[in-house]
């Protein structure tokens, strides 16, 4: 019934990893729709890294704000694992890397969530300013990625604002840390 030519033609054809292109294959108006569901999950994602830091700095009882301090870079480490994620996805699919790109950029999506990892052997403000510099690393490596894969501006822009929020607040956690010694 099947030849033994088509079952492994087929297989192949099933399991091979293509490079589909990032955006290419995307209609403009299919962007903007996405872009909107971004941007709410995005800005969204910010708010407990803001309620954290606010939380750690505010509070009158010092429990409360080691608890937040906590939580903070407990959240904070969650987002930079997603963004080493979100380049191993790009690395494994994008079609305008070459090798050596594509590479690096394998390599490149461990490290936020290993430095994020070495954050917890170090005090809260330590912890909260190797997140921020983390998060600073992570925006430079994705907005040079952005020019190489075309993506479109607002990609970029939105990358940008969440990621200096993080970066304040992850600041301002370290600075709360530091100025009540927890």
């Amino acid at each position: 019934m099947f030849s033994s030519r088509w079952l492994r033609a087929s297989i192949r054809d099933k399991f091979s990893l293509r490079q589909v292109p990032v955006l290419s294959t995307m209609r403009e108006s299919s962007w903007y729709e996405l872009l909107r569901h971004l941007r709410l999950l995005g800005y969204g994602g910010l708010i407990p890294f803001f309620l954290l830091a606010l939380g750690a700095w505010l509070l009158p009882e010092p429990s409360h704000r080691t608890l937040c301090l906590m939580m903070l870079r407990v959240y904070g480490l969650s987002i930079m694992s997603f963004i080493g994620a979100i380049s191993w996805g790009i690395a494994m699919t994008a079609p305008q890397l070459n090798g050596v790109e594509r590479r690096q950029l394998v390599f490149w999506s461990v490290v936020p969530s290993l430095l994020g990892c070495a954050s917890f052997l170090m005090p809260s403000t330590g912890g909260c300013l190797t997140l921020a510099v983390v998060a600073a690393l992570a925006l430079g490596v994705d907005l040079r990625q952005s020019f190489v894969l075309e993506l479109p501006v607002e990609w970029r822009v939105l990358r940008m604002h969440l990621s200096l929020g993080a970066i304040a607040c992850l600041l301002l956690g370290a600075y709360a840390a530091s100025s009540s010694s927890v």
